[in-house]
């Protein structure tokens, strides 16, 4: 077992996902002054959303349409439980934390969401063991990515028809200002 585990890491150590983890870990930490060029930043952004449709688009459309509704079926469970995932984020950090109420709607955001990152893991860990899923997932992703924005979105908007001010501060919160200009 130990003998797995050390051929496993020294196969996966320089793997670009682990390469980016550990460089997205250490630049904060090191206080490095890195920042991705907005231009290519936007043109990856969009060229990985490209992909990841076209490709789960594809695959949609050579299923049956026997196989069209379990599929329909496994995104609507997923959607609905990342959707109560971030639900239930927010009312346990607003239980158990002191957080800004607009950062508990973020945080909530990111719990009502999927990582593209786990899931190109997962995938991997899958091929590796041989195991089968089905083709469509990266539509999964896609669509399992939805529930967190609806969550954030919804969440701010109604802390700002509750009075928030343009810094994220609510009126019972320290530094409220309604006079306050966005940063």
């Amino acid at each position: 077992m130990v003998q797995e585990f050390l051929q496993n890491f020294r196969h996966n150590l320089f793997k670009p996902l682990l390469l980016f983890f550990f460089a997205g870990f250490l630049v904060p930490i090191l206080k490095v002054k890195f920042e991705i060029p907005y231009a290519i930043y936007s043109g990856l952004t969009i060229f990985l959303l490209i992909a990841i449709g076209w490709h789960g688009g594809e695959e949609l459309a050579r299923l049956k349409p026997s196989e069209l509704a379990g599929a329909g079926g496994f995104m609507l469970v997923g959607f609905l439980l990342n959707f109560v995932n971030g639900i239930l984020a927010y009312l346990a950090l607003s239980a158990f934390t002191t957080m800004r109420r607009i950062d508990k709607a973020t945080v909530a955001g990111y719990y009502g969401s999927d990582s593209a990152g786990t899931f190109v893991t997962c995938l991997g860990v899958l091929a590796t063991a041989r195991i089968t899923y089905a083709a469509y997932m990266p539509v999964m992703l896609a669509v399992m990515e939805i529930p967190g924005c609806l969550v954030v979105i919804y969440l701010v908007s109604r802390l700002r028809r509750q009075g928030m001010d343009p810094l994220g501060n609510m009126p019972d919160e320290l530094g409220y200002d309604p006079s306050a200009k966005p940063r």
